[in-house]
């Protein structure tokens, strides 16, 4: 049984989103769709990942830079 969880926090969130769009778009890839497309695919991807990394960066408190 396949269940389908719900994220309860932001950072679970934004993960799953940005899981979802890798998967995405390593089909894209794998199913060597028209380049564009697969280009878009990974900006959003990327896009979802500095989101994810951004939140759990705030974890640990103010950036230090």
């Amino acid at each position: 049984m396949n269940e389908m969880m719900i994220p309860d926090t932001e950072r679970e969130r934004l993960y799953y989103r940005w899981y979802e769009l890798n998967l995405l778009y390593c089909d894209a890839v794998r199913r060597d769709v028209i380049e564009s497309e697969i280009l878009a695919t990974k900006v959003m991807a990327d896009i979802a990942w500095d989101a994810y990394i951004e939140t759990i960066s705030d974890l640990n408190g103010p950036r230090k830079e």
